[in-house]
């Protein structure tokens, strides 16, 4: 009878959660727009909307992969956290995505293990590396871009079997989302819809094993993405209009453009040259818009140059079907959301979130204080008993 107890309690030590241990799942899903969940059959979306809520994502500019996720995982705009956009330079120094030390501000990953939390990241963006001397408990790197979300599902469940003193109570995922399928066929592509049946029975997978697991009277999980997706329609050659002008420069970007100068006297003359282009503005790192939050001195080259859809600026980015990175007020660059388990509030009338308040309401569902300079607070379908 003893023996039979002991084993009782082993099992239950490693199956079954005390709703007093939150835990909190984040799932990032590239380049998913907030209305591809309308467009298909995905029962596992259709669940977390259900018995949860769902929302459109308004992010930060420019409306791509990497400044976005360092926002969500910070609370904080570019012009705070440093990453001003998927590739840049500073100073000549190329930025590299796998060293955290490049992101300016605390992430929530680092605050709450910071704050006696164990973690656990796999592949989010600026999570590879230690940031500022700091890990987590739990960490998958470096970024592989052929792994599989089966494997990645696998993993979450093995932490969540874990016993209770080493099992995460935080655990962030990116996932591949449609963002490939978007660029290289469209938005409107039958294919997006394909891929999404795909990663929808991965969340599936998930969600039965959290099911399996009793998990939900302590969990949280949170389905976001970093930014939609736009048809591209036209190339404004950013290069070859310099090069017409005398100017010898190269561009990186699509929808943005930071622009290099061979000879940093040809300012001027490259200036003049692009104030003329229709659909085009270009302005000196120093003088940008505030709006833009997105000023930081030696990381937005000689001049920032931007456009509208469908417009691309450079000829990498024409040869896309799709793009993103435009104004993320535009109904095309929101993103999807969805929330669903422990402190969610599934009566809440939420129609739109922030990507700045996520890390606030990581902190909010766990009970801990969010990153040191996030400016977001929790979102509005946050509901927790006292």
């Amino acid at each position: 009878m003893r023996r039979w107890i002991a084993g009782l309690v082993a099992a239950w030590g490693l199956g079954a959660f005390a709703v007093g241990d939150p835990t909190v799942v984040v799932l990032s899903w590239d380049g998913v727009r907030h209305d591809y969940p309308d467009r298909g059959d995905f029962p596992g979306l259709a669940r977390l909307e259900r018995d949860g809520v769902r929302a459109r994502l308004v992010g930060v500019y420019p409306s791509n992969t990497f400044p976005s996720h360092v926002s969500l995982a910070t609370g904080t705009y570019p012009d705070t956290h440093g990453i001003v956009d998927n590739m840049f330079f500073d100073d000549r120094e190329r930025y590299d995505v796998a060293d955290a030390d490049w992101i300016e501000a605390e992430p929530v990953w680092i605050s709450t293990q910071r704050q006696g939390i164990d973690v656990a990241t796999y592949f989010w963006v600026g999570s590879e590396s230690d940031w500022r001397g700091q890990g987590t408990r739990y960490r998958v790197a470096p970024f592989d871009g052929r792994r599989r979300e089966a494997v990645k599902v696998d993993r979450i469940l093995t932490w969540f079997d874990l016993p209770a003193g080493e099992r995460p109570q935080l655990v962030m995922s990116y996932w591949a989302g449609a963002d490939t399928v978007g660029h290289e066929r469209g938005p409107d592509h039958p294919a997006v819809v394909r891929q999404l049946e795909s990663q929808d029975a991965q969340l599936r997978r998930l969600l039965a094993g959290l099911d399996e697991r009793d998990a939900w009277p302590a969990t949280t999980l949170i389905l976001v993405s970093d930014h939609g997706m736009a048809a591209v329609g036209g190339l404004i050659h950013v290069e070859r209009i310099l090069d017409a002008a005398g100017v010898e420069a190269f561009a990186i970007g699509g929808a943005v453009a930071r622009v290099y100068l061979d000879e940093r006297g040809d300012l001027d003359k490259a200036e003049a040259a692009l104030s003329d282009v229709d659909n085009l503005r270009v302005y000196r790192p120093d003088a940008l818009p505030a709006e833009f939050r997105l000023a930081w001195p030696g990381r937005n080259g000689d001049l920032l140059v931007t456009t509208v859809q469908p417009f691309v600026l450079t000829e990498r980015y024409a040869r896309l079907a799709g793009t993103h990175g435009y104004d993320p007020r535009t109904p095309d660059m929101q993103a999807a959301f969805f929330a669903m388990g422990r402190g969610v509030d599934t009566g809440a009338d939420v129609e739109e979130v922030r990507h700045i308040d996520l890390a606030a309401t990581i902190a909010a569902l766990l009970g801990v204080e969010p990153p040191a300079q996030s400016e977001g607070a929790p979102m509005g379908w946050v509901r927790l008993l006292e």
